[in-house]
This record gives structure tokens, C-alpha cells and sequence, in this order.
């Protein structure tokens, strides 16, 4: 199939990229080019801004489009009709941040959701070109416009519409650094370090790679609609030992019960990476569900197999500062706290 990959020198749509080129398809990659990355000379690169002239795209035809930067629904529009009618699978990256809420486990595919307000997409309107391409940006009204791009893309192409709700996206090359902050904490460490208890609270990511193989998977059988794309919710004991058995550390976890954590002034998430905070608006937002994806093939692999390559991949970046988590003054600030 002739395949475009919106983004594809990102850390998702590198990865479909990969996938498409060794199951033999034609892939083109519409980029910036702001982000370096090794495509080879099996694709074509077209470099435009997604959200200022698109006549690039003038005399290509692609069967499959790829959206992993899809943050506003103008910028759909805007892509779509750029491309014209002629596509047979247009494949959108949303998140389960189009929730909005998380007061109750396992939400699915049919749980009713806000969609954006003129304030929202006011907010997205106002960013300057540069910016658009950035998640971040969107701060509080990125899970409404995510809904938003989904309707958008229905509207146009109907069943040939297909949205990936994924959730936290985790694997080597990852840079939101939320697994890798504590790989690279535990990675060759001894004595005592602190996670927040309980043990069982839940944690739910999925590997890059099986993302991508679960976009290619809807183009290839044609699944519409929306689909929640995330791993097996497992606790979070069991990452901390899973990243202890993947990095060979002799470091072991104190647990800290989240009020020291809150009294001690570090946001869950951004201090305390994994951690969602305990309010009933986020309780389960680790916790959603995939049923509907796993019946149509969605396959996860065990969290070792992505801890490993993760693990090698921030030991030859030590020299790069991370994004989040917790200093080593804050840490022993809990310690003592706990201890107190």
C-alpha cells in the first residue's frame, strides 16, 4: 500500500514507519524536519508544516494515512483535504485522555464524551505554528480536542476513520521520560529509594511497538471507529521489580503513602512519574479498558521485553537531563518525612 505517516520521524510514527517498511509497503513521511531521525532511502520525506501550505502533498495518492500529530480538529480538516478523498484508511493517534474523567475503572469505547468548547479550540487557534505540533501545549484542553479530531475525521471519512485512544507510551527513544525516569533511578543504584505506596497501585502503559502494530493491524483489516490501545493494568511493585531484575540493581523501594508525598510538596505524575494522582477525577486513569482492541488482535508484550531495550537505550544517553521526577534532595526529603 502506498502510505503517508503524519509525523514519521517521531517517536511513535518512527516506529510505523519501521513497521510499514518491513511488511513491504510504500511509506512517505510528512515532517518539519525539525526532528533527526534515520528514514533511509525506502521512503520519501516531504517537509511542510502540517498546519500552513500542504500543497506538498499535490500529486501523491496514499491508500493509508498515519496521524500521530493530530491536536486540533482544523488541523484534520486541514490534512484531509489536502489529501483528497481517495484514501481508504486514515488511522488518527488520540489518547484516553479524551476520557476527561477517571472517577470509574475501566472505561471503554462507549463511555460518553465532552467534546471541545469554543474555549478549547479558541486555545488552539491562538498558538502560534511552531508550538502546534507539541502536546504540551494544549495543556488542560488536550484530551476535549483529541475528541474533537475523532469527530472531526468521522465527519469526513466515516467508517474509514480509525482512532487509537492510546495510553502512556512507553519504549526506547521515549522523551516524556516517565518509565525512564526510574529505570535511570534504580539502573545501578544500592540502598533505599522512594515509590509510592501501595504497592498495588495501578499502572498501565503500552510499548511503542505494539501501537504500531496495532495501527498497521486496522489499516490491513479495515477496523473504523474508536479503539482504548493500552497494556495489561499491573501494580506498581511490579515495575519497580521488573525494572530491578532488568537493570541487575540491589537498590530496594520504601513506600511512601501519598499524603507524605502531597505534605512534602511533590505533585503526583511530574515529581512522582507513574503516579496518578488519587483524586476521583484521575483514580483510574491507569486503568482503562481494552477488551474491544484485544478481540481484534491487539497483542502486548510482557513489560520485561520493553524494559530491556529501554534500559540499554538511557545508558548510552546518561549525559541527557530528564523531563520529570524527583531530585535527589526531594527524595531524602521523603525519607525523612516517612521516617518523621
Amino acid at each position: 500500500m502506498r502510505c503517508l505517516v503524519v509525523g514519521g520521524t517521531g517517536f511513535l510514527g518512527g516506529v510505523i514507519v519501521d513497521a510499514l517498511l518491513e511488511e513491504g509497503h510504500s511509506v512517505s513521511i510528512l515532517s518539519r524536519g525539525e526532528t533527526k531521525r534515520q528514514t533511509g532511502a525506502a521512503t520519501t520525506t516531504l517537509a511542510a508544516d502540517r498546519h500552513q501550505s500542504l500543497d506538498i502533498l499535490k500529486n501523491h495518492n496514499f491508500d493509508w494515512v498515519f496521524d500521530t500529530c493530530g491536536y486540533a480538529p482544523n488541523a484534520v480538516t486541514h490534512l484531509l483535504s489536502a489529501i483528497g478523498d481517495g484514501i481508504s484508511r486514515y488511522v488518527l493517534i488520540s489518547s484516553i485522555s479524551a476520557y476527561g474523567s477517571f472517577s470509574k475503572p475501566n472505561l471503554d469505547e462507549t463511555e460518553n464524551v465532552p467534546t471541545a468548547t469554543a474555549d478549547d479550540l479558541a486555545l488552539a487557534a491562538s498558538l502560534p505554528h511552531g508550538r502546534r505540533s507539541s502536546a504540551a501545549a494544549y495543556g488542560a484542553s488536550y484530551g476535549a480536542l483529541k475528541r474533537a479530531c475523532e469527530i472531526e475525521a468521522e465527519r469526513m471519512l466515516g467508517d474509514r476513520a480509525t482512532s487509537l485512544r492510546v495510553g502512556l507510551l512507553v519504549g526506547a527513544g521515549d522523551y516524556s521520560d516517565r518509565l525512564t525516569w526510574w529505570v535511570r533511578r534504580i539502573d545501578g543504584a544500592r540502598g533505599t529509594f522512594p515509590a509510592p505506596a501501595p504497592q498495588n497501585r495501578p499502572v498501565q502503559f503500552i510499548d511503542v511497538r505494539d501501537v504500531a502494530d496495532f495501527a498497521l493491524r486496522c489499516a490491513i483489516a479495515e477496523n473504523g471507529g474508536i479503539w482504548n490501545v493500552t497494556g495489561e493494568c499491573i501494580t506498581f511493585a511490579e515495575v519497580i521489580e521488573g525494572i530491578t531484575y532488568a537493570t541487575g540493581s540491589a537498590a530496594t523501594p520504601v513506600w511512601i503513602d501519598e499524603q507524605v508525598i502531597t505534605d512534602s510538596g511533590l505533585a503526583p505524575w511530574v515529581d512522582i512519574p507513574l503516579m496518578a494522582p488519587s483524586v476521583a477525577e484521575f483514580r483510574y486513569f491507569l486503568n482503562v479498558s481494552t477488551a474491544k482492541a484485544r478481540s481484534a488482535g491487539l497483542s502486548c508484550r510482557p513489560p520485561a521485553e520493553t524494559l530491556t531495550p529501554l534500559v540499554d537505550w538511557d545508558r548510552i544517553r546518561r549525559n541527557v537531563p530528564l523531563k520529570c521526577g524527583m531530585s535527589a534532595e526531594q527524595e531524602a526529603l521523603l525519607l525523612e518525612r516517612r521516617d518523621s
